[in-house]
């Protein structure tokens, strides 16, 4: 599942998230504290893992958009 997924990237991106705060309503900023830096490294790390490129102005506020954007992409 790549919610499953999702949260092993935090996990070794974001060591210092306690995973379990790891929602799909999770709001990535105010949630989980990720930050530009943060969020450039959980992009180029699921981009890796599931074969896919974000565009630009994709908008990722939350856990589940990413794992919506992953599906759509995958789906593809």
């Amino acid at each position: 599942m790549i919610f499953d997924e999702l949260v092993e990237i935090f996990k070794s991106v974001m060591p210092q998230t306690n995973p379990d705060k790891i929602k799909p309503e999770s709001v990535l900023t105010s949630d989980l504290g990720v930050d530009s830096l943060n969020m450039m490294l959980l992009a180029i790390t699921v981009e890796d893992k599931f074969g896919i490129k974000f565009e630009s102005g994709a908008k990722l506020d939350t856990v589940s958009d990413i794992v919506e954007y992953v599906e759509k992409c995958k789906e593809s």
